[in-house]
């Protein structure tokens, strides 16, 4: 986690990010120094997080900056560790897998490869998923030190991309979250309502899978981004195993 700390009666600081989707040319061409201002008080406002466990990832790719806050004339109805603002100063452009961790640039590699993602390609991960798979990608889990004692109890970590209502969220942060995201949404822009069905929950909001070969895919790309994202938690051998699918995609050397 990277934090900005401030004096009470300093300026306000912190990181935005803002998804390429959202088509906000403001940031994604803007200079550092410059000020972004929202024509209305009125939401959406520019929300400025406090520490980058706190950014959720909307979508990717994305473009992230540190910012001092100008205006922050919006409601803070509720308790969190960011400021809604009105206005910013632009201070630095940061790499977005910053938010990713020491090895965030592999896995931004992943999730730019899960967010083009075709059809094809998934069955080829789903094909080339290794039966011990989860529980390899279960190893690196139980042996990263951030999890807490409560989750250690858990049995079954397969499909787990996040854990704990306070980051950090996994070994590599939000990562595994936004390479599924990105699965998800690109099954969706290719299969539309067929790329999910619908198991258990209430009538109303039942609970919603990916279908095959999409699924799969999924698991093997998180479990991709797990290995090449946080490679310390894992030996050479089951390092190997989570990332032979990936080699079936692209060059052999980033794994």
């Amino acid at each position: 986690m990277v934090k900005f700390t401030y004096r009470e009666d300093g300026p306000v600081t912190g990181f935005v990010y803002v998804a390429n989707s959202k088509r906000d040319d403001r940031f994604r061409t803007a200079r550092p120094g410059d000020i972004i201002r929202n024509p209305e008080p009125e939401p959406p406002y520019i929300v400025v997080s406090h520490n980058t466990d706190d950014i959720i990832l909307s979508d990717w790719p994305g473009t992230l900056w540190t910012a001092e806050v100008i205006d922050a004339n919006a409601p803070q109805e509720d308790e969190g560790d960011f400021t809604r603002a009105t206005a910013v100063r632009l201070v630095e452009r940061l790499p977005a897998h910053t938010l990713f961790g020491p090895n965030g640039e592999a896995v931004a590699w992943v999730a730019d490869r899960a967010s083009g993602l075709t059809y094809q390609e998934a069955d080829l991960l789903a094909e080339h998923r290794a039966p011990g798979a989860a529980s390899a990608y279960a190893k690196a889990w139980l042996n990263w030190e951030g999890l807490t004692p409560s989750s250690r109890e858990y049995t079954e970590w397969e499909g787990i991309i996040s854990i704990g209502s306070e980051g950090p969220f996994s070994p590599v942060g939000r990562g595994l979250r936004t390479v599924f995201g990105a699965v998800v949404a690109q099954a969706w822009r290719i299969q539309g309502d067929d790329a999910m069905y619908a198991e258990g929950g209430p009538e109303e909001d039942p609970d919603l899978h990916l279908v095959e070969p999409w699924a799969s895919a999924a698991l093997c790309l998180v479990e991709i981004t797990m290995a090449l994202g946080a490679p310390g938690l894992l030996n050479a051998e089951d390092r190997k195993l989570l990332t032979d699918p990936w080699r079936t995609l692209t060059s052999p050397s980033l794994s």
